[in-house]
């Protein structure tokens, strides 16, 4: 069981491979199973659950549930004497091969926080939920509510589908890794900071004008037309003034969510570009250097 945080129920329109369903309890019910699992009262779990993880949504909570066969065996204390064998090949194929990399694209393909920030292991005994292991995140889990429009479901599961974690070109993992971190840190300036390391990653070529080579490079790869190019370039010029503001002069207060929430799109545009693109660093450089704002000869 894997409570889901910072999302509503349009998840439970989503459709999970490997066994993977999509519930909600109610907030009443939720607590006091989670209160169970961990041996604390319900109403602490219910704080922990919403005010720590932002996992209430709409009084539901809303997790990911699936299972396996194993033998349990208990002593007379009902206490767990053997650890399941088949969680770890569970835990490794389906939960780390399969189910956090979707919800890690899911946070790549539009804006907002979903994660999977508290997960329980089970079983049933004389009709008595009992927990062997729970697993929760150290990292902070920053609020952005994740939803989806019901014309988004069927792309979304495709791009589930069709994309594949870790990315092949290491220039591209890591300014994915950075977009990630983005999400994971309370302070704003080290969130921004964190989306411009993603941006150099992609679009530094080295040597001088950096400003220039990634604000146009950026302009180059997204703008729909010469127009839109004109108006990313200007924008990304901004954006990486901001940036030298806070690491070369040291100002933590001209950051705000809207420069935060603009960069990152930026960057997660730019992530699914590339990698649609499927060259290496320099092969993609060559490309946009050649291109003129609004050409964009590889969508043709």
């Amino acid at each position: 069981m894997g409570l889901l945080a910072n999302i509503d129920s349009s998840i439970l329109n989503v459709q999970l491979d490997h066994g993977f369903k999509i519930h909600a309890i109610s907030d009443r019910e939720g607590a006091t199973l989670i209160s169970i699992f961990e041996g604390l009262p319900p109403m602490e779990i219910h704080r922990k659950l919403f005010m720590v993880f932002s996992c209430l949504s709409e009084k539901k909570f809303n997790f990911i549930r699936n299972s396996f066969n194993s033998d349990i065996e208990m002593n007379d204390k009902g206490i767990l004497t053997n650890f399941p064998s088949e969680e770890a090949e569970f835990d490794n194929n389906l939960v780390h091969g399969y189910l956090n990399p979707a919800i890690r694209l899911m946070r790549l393909f539009k804006e907002g926080n979903i994660c999977m920030p508290l997960k329980y292991y089970y079983f049933i005994d004389k009709n008595i939920p009992k927990s062997f292991m729970h697993v929760g995140t150290t990292l902070h889990v920053s609020p952005g509510l994740y939803t989806w429009g019901s014309s988004e479901i069927s792309a979304l599961q495709r791009f589930i589908k069709d994309t594949k974690l870790p990315f092949k070109e290491s220039f591209l993992q890591l300014a994915f890794e950075n977009f990630e971190l983005s999400y994971q840190t309370q302070n704003i300036n080290l969130s921004f900071l964190s989306l411009m390391i993603s941006l150099e990653t992609l679009f530094n070529p080295g040597g001088q004008e950096l400003t220039y080579r990634i604000s146009r490079n950026t302009a180059t790869l997204l703008g729909k037309d010469k127009g839109d190019s004109k108006r990313i370039f200007s924008e990304i010029k901004d954006l990486y003034g901001m940036r030298s503001n806070i690491v070369h002069a040291g100002k933590s207060n001209i950051i705000n969510k809207e420069d935060l929430l603009k960069l990152r799109g930026y960057v997660r545009e730019s992530i699914k570009d590339i990698n649609k693109i499927g060259k290496n660093k320099d092969n993609l450089l060559d490309i946009l250097n050649s291109c003129g704002f609004g050409e964009r000869p590889w969508t043709k």
